[in-house]
């Protein structure tokens, strides 16, 4: 028997998993934050695949791993798949994200090269 959990309960707690805030989620998602506030507060679940392909972009996850959670057996116990990263990293990778992918080969580069330097 499957039990009805709605997309924003799933959305919410992929983003506390991540220690983001509503506003981060906005931010990495490129939407606002009353719309991930009334998205993730009500059973309304009135979401163009679009906005919810964005918000599973900004969670480091895919639209239909977020469907699919947000239905599961009573059975099933929900993994602990924390995320333990810094969410100013989540925000990085995000950003690298939006660039087209020779240009964010050359910004991770330098941000390597930038890295191992601070670190000698």
């Amino acid at each position: 028997m499957l039990v009805d959990i709605n997309l924003g309960e799933e959305i919410s707690r992929r983003r506390r998993e991540q220690r983001l805030t509503q506003e981060d989620l906005a931010e990495l998602s490129d939407l606002s934050v009353n719309f991930i506030s009334r998205v993730e507060r009500t059973k309304n679940q009135n979401i163009s695949i679009q906005k919810l392909d964005s918000i599973a972009r900004a969670l480091n996850t895919t639209t239909p791993d977020i469907i699919n959670n947000a239905y599961r057996t009573k059975k099933i116990k929900p993994e602990d798949r924390s995320n333990n990263t810094p969410v100013f990293i989540n925000k990085v990778i995000n950003e690298l994200k939006k660039l087209p992918e020779t240009k964010a080969e050359r910004v991770s580069k330098s941000l390597i090269t930038l890295l191992k330097e601070m670190n000698n």
